[in-house]
């Protein structure tokens, strides 16, 4: 921050002593390293001789997918925690970091189960038969800003496209309408 000229202080705002360096912030803070301990990610704290990003690197390089998930998770917090501490004038310890990015994990987590998996089979487009000409069509709907979208394309028995269009329609009171629409337009 003090680089790019964003700030004059130099020192740590979440422990108060110490140059705020991504060094420092992510990995030698007290605070940092009390939220590391606590969420025990694989030999994250043992490297200590490598600089800043060959270290992200190494620590991808060394944990399986759960621990680099949290990992990342765990350098937004802190970045959150950080410009919270600084603006807000709130603070969590490393300990309350750690909690907070394993809740944020585990609502992710369950977000991810409770999101239905519908699946579709595609439908493939097929060609018309010769000497015939295919005009597909679709409305959107909107009812929020009540308009309507539709697209119509015409292809021949060799799947090129003879013309195709699309439209926006303001003042569309129903999905029906929108559908009627692009119907119309095929016209």
């Amino acid at each position: 921050m003090q680089y790019r000229k964003l700030t004059n202080t130099v020192v740590c705002p979440r422990y108060g002593r110490g140059a705020e360096t991504m060094d420092h912030l992510i990995r030698e803070c007290p605070l940092s390293v009390s939220m590391w301990i606590e969420l025990a990610i694989p030999n994250l704290l043992q490297e200590t001789s490598l600089e800043f990003l060959q270290w992200l690197t190494w620590v991808f390089a060394q944990n399986a997918y759960f621990h680099c998930r949290l990992f990342c998770c765990a350098i937004w917090a802190t970045w959150g925690e950080r410009n919270a501490r600084l603006h807000e004038k709130t603070s969590r310890t490393g300990i309350e970091t750690a909690h907070f990015v394993r809740s944020y994990i585990a609502e992710l987590d369950g977000v991810e189960q409770k999101t239905p998996k519908i699946l579709q089979i595609a439908r493939k487009w097929k060609h018309p038969p010769e000497q015939s000409v295919k005009i597909n069509f679709d409305g959107a709907y909107d009812a929020r800003l009540c308009q309507s979208a539709l697209g119509v394309v015409a292809r021949n028995s060799e799947g090129d496209v003879l013309l195709s269009s699309s439209k926006i329609h303001q003042g569309i009171s129903s999905a029906f309408a929108a559908k009627a629409l692009a119907c119309r337009k095929v016209d």
